[in-house]
């Protein structure tokens, strides 16, 4: 077969009247799609025309490097655009990028339950366990990230997070978005000075790519919790709507929990939308299908300022509550506060006590007191909630008169 480009260590080179075009670190994705580091030379190969990474049939990846190549050596788009889907058609029957996929591994039921490999003690009781791949996501400065560092430095040291047991082990951070300083100013906070032995703290750039995944899986071997604070920092997707480059990115993720048999966290912020159960997490669908699990943290107009509702989305958990979490300002550690059911009739009963009291108050001292008509009048509440707020008043009131009587109704005064 004649090829219209040359490999040399791993470097697919393509020529051109207008420009060279450069192609390392190809590898075929799951979907068949080929992703690669694109660079774009002059036909000299000397000069730097533009540069990037993504999936070569992808139009939206076609048009960002051909938009720089085209402003540094004056040309139109199209001709770089041309260029690479070009490349991307060529590199499909090439054997060494694109090989044959395995046939379906199809074996009986009980010789599959006794290859799967028994899993260890749950990493967060009834939550989180070794192997699976979770997410946390929240719309930004909503606390996810505070309740991720929470999260890492409970298990470091085998302390109860947002009231479950945990089992003590080594937690890794990815942290990819915050400074040094807001990290360390948080971390001693949160531990008081003294900071866990086993919580460990990666804080500068990164990607995890298939150039980078072995090294990463020898990094994090040991862990029992690996968090990364936001998968947005840590993946090369160009296009998050892309279902084919989430898939990818997720799946590294994934790959990341089963080789190293720890529970991955996974942050994401949510997206301009309404929804439930993992609807708002940036991304296409993939990024919810792929997850054994979502926590999700909402503000609730119902909950106090630094208060949340967090909710459980999982393959495997049973239907959970939505609960509220609270902040401690000074510690930046989230609490449980119980059920969100139950904050809500706490606030329903606050309202209630507030309407009683409203009612005790229009009452006069003595008799002959108030009908309901003349409550109403003054209270603007309806008849119904006027009695339950007499009834639940007890013996604070008095009252004369007689039900459904027109000379003599029912009237009502505080009780001395």
């Amino acid at each position: 077969m004649t090829r219209s480009y040359t490999v040399a260590k791993g470097v697919y080179t393509f020529p051109g009247e207008t420009a060279q075009l450069q192609l390392r670190v190809v590898q075929r994705g799951r979907y068949g799609q080929l992703f690669a580091l694109a660079t774009f030379l002059t036909p000299d190969g000397k000069g730097v025309l533009a540069q990037g990474r993504g999936d070569l049939s992808a139009p939206r990846f076609q048009h960002e490097i051909a938009a720089q190549a085209a402003q540094r050596n004056s040309r139109q788009t199209a001709i770089y655009e041309d260029a690479i889907l070009a490349a991307s058609l060529a590199l499909q029957n090439d054997p060494d990028v694109s090989p044959a996929l395995p046939p379906p591994a199809i074996v009986r039921c009980v010789d599959f339950i006794k290859g799967v490999r028994p899993s260890g003690p749950a990493v967060v009781d009834g939550l989180l366990e070794r192997g699976g791949l979770y997410g946390l996501a929240s719309k930004p400065k909503c606390g996810k990230t505070l309740l991720a560092m929470n999260l890492a430095v409970d298990v470091s040291r085998g302390n109860p997070w947002l009231g479950r047991p945990t089992r003590q082990g080594r937690a890794i951070l990815f942290q990819l978005e915050d400074s040094e300083r807001t990290l360390k100013k948080r971390l001693e906070a949160m531990t008081g000075g003294s900071f866990p032995q086993d919580l460990w703290i990666h804080a500068t750039p990164f990607k995890l790519a298939p150039e980078t995944y072995d090294a990463t899986v020898e990094a994090c071997r040991g862990a029992s919790l690996i968090i990364c604070d936001p998968i947005i920092q840590a993946g090369e997707v160009q296009d998050w709507n892309s279902q084919a480059e989430v898939r990818g990115t997720y799946d590294l993720w994934r790959r990341l929990a089963r080789d190293t048999d720890a529970a991955v966290v996974v942050a994401a912020h949510h997206r301009k939308m309404s929804g439930d159960f993992g609807d708002q997490m940036a991304g296409s669908i993939q990024a919810q299908a792929t997850v054994d699990g979502i926590l999700e943290l909402y503000r609730d107009s119902h909950l106090e300022k630094l208060e949340r509702k967090l909710s459980f989305t999982g393959r495997d958990w049973a239907d959970k509550e939505y609960e509220v979490i609270r902040l401690d300002p000074t510690t930046l550690t989230w609490t449980c506060s119980g059920t969100f059911k139950q904050a809500m009739e706490a606030e329903k009963e606050v309202r209630r006590a507030e309407k009683r009291e409203e009612v005790l108050a229009s009452l006069p001292d003595a008799a002959p007191g108030l009908t309901y008509e003349q409550l109403e009048a003054t209270t603007g509440l309806g008849r119904n909630r006027i009695r339950d707020s007499l009834e639940a008043l007890g013996n604070r009131v008095a009252k004369g008169g007689k039900p459904r009587s027109p000379r003599d109704p029912l009237r009502f005064w505080r009780a001395a």
